[in-house]
């Protein structure tokens, strides 16, 4: 077996280009915890071949960073003397340097967890000068890989721990910048060794079919409600394919020949582009495939994709004479690394890994099928975040039992491509992207469209000024980043973050400056955010009171009516998990204040067989945890009852629940695993006491 695995390393582009400032620092902060470890942990495993997709407008912001010339405002507080901090400031810090996994990278550090608790106890007021100069060495000592933990002056910094000087801070800081001028060159290096292969995304990162012709969504939703205006331009999707070629050429001393679309995004009209630019391959998701194929998708049909190997092994396409080369992703393997493992024990997870393999391997053999090529592709940062030690335990596992496997061999693509005969060909490529097989992240939602119909708008007003000039280019530019996928990925009902309302402002302040470039006044519209609230997107609240009977059944159809529903299919994360166990949770309230809660599994999911914590603000730490035919509390209420068929259903009543900080959520295991958690940010209101109040009652 080959085993070939793609890490793909992307950010949006953070700066604005008017005023030449990074709006978010997570740039600077990855690439001192994800980008250069990721490459370099490779040194310890010569015989690993691994790919690393690389997107031009990551590295465009990397190289600044590196030279010291980008700025943020993270950066800037960060550098400010603590005994300087304005109140304002403070405000700041307090509300941004703690945005980052507490499990795994604040409460692993004492004094870090130390600043938390205070933060959330006392507020700014419990705050000493001594506590804010903590508190910004920690908010970047903490983004600091653990290969760097016995290198000064970070092995220092570890070990005093708190009480640091503006001279550990600016130490730190300066430690930071020459980790991120190397990073770059560390990637050439293994490149020249040949024991990795380096890819390229278009320059920032869009949607290449969508650009292309947005009318290519309705191949997937005939029904799909699209922007206003019809998007179509090719010439973007080519300035955005040529732009990031010859920057890769120009970093590395020779051109890619692989790409990962963004999002794993295709279409047939797109590969014409790829080709002529010198691309001889690249890699989507395997619904593509199945679709390509006319076949069932994983686990909705007879799983013959899988079975009988067609998964395993890369195809040529040919579209107007230009041929191409395309390998598509096990996803399920692809989402284990990045939703489940970061929950096992490292070995434990390695070794599961490498059991999936043999299994695909045996499989294959066993039925004379040619030489398993498995393909595995994902983000190559944010899974760490969730990873104990950021992964490295992890990935020293897997890395261990790879090389001392005696019949999976890692690969990169292009050497699959030069030693391998008869390579099957393609038919027909379907289009879409490697998240539900369609473009709906990015398209069809109000929120989407409308964000379409301001880059049109923008793009039009670009189109009336003469090209050539210096405000045309950088006008142009701005345009280029604006068509990014990162964008729409927060728009509509599908992902969240704390930043939502920032990567809304961030967007719009890209539109703005065309406008400002060209000397034209800026639309009002572009003043006006585009995203709703998150809970308020995702949350239909009770309307009236219910009163169900508590049987784990779906008893009539007007029982739960009136009640709340969350809708977790629609509701997401910072990466894309392939599927859901929940559908969607139903609450209500009666008329003495009883809470009614409903589970609803997604289709083919047991509840029987797994763990359901729910868990209330108020009364404190109270849990309701359904396990094992089970459901039990942690605290003496005054009313439990419970029921389960194939939906669970929960009623209790207790006289602590309610009030404005009343809230609850749901959390997913298996085994001791959590594998899901809705609302993944924020929690749903729970208000029996203002039901009671509110409801109209007869």
């Amino acid at each position: 077996m080959k085993l070939v695995i793609l890490w793909h390393m992307h950010q949006p582009f953070y700066k604005n280009l008017v005023n030449g400032r990074y709006e978010m620092p997570w740039v600077r902060l990855h690439g001192t915890k994800d980008y250069y470890d990721m490459v370099a942990i490779l040194d310890q495993f010569p015989n690993i071949k691994q790919t690393f997709n690389l997107v031009p407008s990551l590295l465009e912001q990397i190289e600044e960073y590196g030279r010291g010339e980008a700025v943020d405002d993270h950066l800037e507080l960060s550098r400010k003397s603590a005994s300087s901090l304005n109140s304002a400031e403070k405000d700041e810090i307090l509300a941004g340097f703690f945005k980052v996994n507490y499990e795994t990278i604040i409460a692993v550090h004492k004094r870090y967890t130390e600043l938390y608790d205070l933060k959330n106890k006392v507020g700014k007021e419990g705050f000493s000068e001594e506590d804010y100069r903590d508190l910004q060495v920690w908010s970047n000592l903490a983004w600091i890989d653990p290969m760097f933990f016995d290198s000064e002056p970070i092995k220092t910094l570890l070990e005093k721990e708190r009480g640091f000087s503006e001279k550990d801070k600016i130490e730190l800081l300066t430690f930071q910048q020459k980790v991120l001028s190397k990073i770059i060159p560390k990637y050439k290096e293994m490149a020249q060794k040949g024991q990795i292969e380096l890819s390229v995304s278009p320059y920032f990162h869009p949607i290449l079919p969508l650009l292309m012709d947005s009318t290519i969504a309705h191949e997937n939703h005939p029904q799909m409600e699209l922007p206003q205006h019809h998007f179509h331009r090719p010439e973007d999707v080519i300035a955005h394919v040529n732009m990031a070629v010859e920057y890769f050429k120009d970093k590395f001393g020779f051109k890619p020949r692989g790409m990962w679309p963004s999002e794993g995004s295709v279409s047939e009209q797109i590969i014409p582009i790829l080709v002529d630019a010198g691309i001889q391959w690249i890699a989507t998701d395997e619904e593509i495939l199945a679709l390509s194929l006319g076949k069932s998708i994983r686990g909705s049909g007879d799983d013959s994709l899988i079975k009988d190997g067609d998964l395993y092994k890369p195809y040529s396409l040919k579209i107007k004479e230009k041929p191409i080369h395309i390998f598509f992703r096990d996803h399920a393997l692809s989402d284990l690394i990045g939703f489940v493992y970061s929950r096992m024990a490292p070995q434990k997870a390695a070794d599961d890994f490498i059991t999936r393999l043999e299994k695909i391997e045996n499989n294959l053999n066993a039925n004379n099928k040619p030489e398993a090529i498995v393909c595995i592709a994902l983000d190559g940062e944010n899974a760490w975040e969730y990873f104990p030690n950021d992964g490295h335990d992890f990935l020293k596992a897997l890395y261990t039992r790879l090389s001392e496997h005696p019949s999976i061999k890692t690969a990169t693509f292009s050497e699959v491509i030069n030693n391998i005969d008869n390579i099957p060909s393609l038919n027909k490529l379907y289009p879409g992207s490697w998240i539900n097989h369609d473009f709906s992240v990015w398209i069809g939602h109000p929120e989407d469209n409308r964000a379409w119909d301001l880059l049109y708008e923008a793009r039009q007003e670009l189109d009336k000024y003469p090209e050539g000039t210096e405000k045309y280019q950088l006008a142009h530019k701005e345009i280029l980043i604006a068509e990014g996928s990162d964008w729409c990925w927060w728009f509509g009902d599908e992902h969240h973050s704390p930043d939502n309302d920032r990567f809304d402002q961030l967007y719009r302040s890209h539109l703005k400056n065309v406008y400002r470039i060209l000397g034209l006044t800026v639309p009002p519209v572009l003043f006006k955010p585009i995203r709703k609230d998150f809970i308020r997107a995702h949350l239909l609240e009770p309307v009236d009171f219910i009163m169900p009977k508590i049987d784990g059944k779906l008893t009539h159809y007007y029982e739960w009516m009136n009640g709340g529903f969350f809708d977790c299919r629609k509701a997401g994360s910072t990466m894309h998990k392939a599927e859901r166990l929940i559908k969607g949770i139903y609450y209500g309230y009666g008329k003495k204040g009883e809470v009614y809660i409903r589970i609803d599994p997604a289709v083919g999911t047991d509840l029987s067989s797994l763990k359901i914590k729910l868990e209330m603000t108020q009364p404190e730490g109270f849990e309701i945890i359904f396990e094992n035919g089970t459901m039990k509390s942690n605290k003496k209420i005054e009313y439990l009852d419970w029921g389960f068929n194939r939906i669970l259903e929960v009623a209790f009543y207790s006289k602590e629940v309610g009030g404005e900080l009343s809230s609850f959520k749901v959390s997913i295991y298996k085994g001791q695993i959590e594998v899901e958690k809705w609302p993944v940010v924020d929690t749903i209101p729970l208000r029996p006491d203002l039901a009671i109040k509110t409801f109209w009652m007869v």
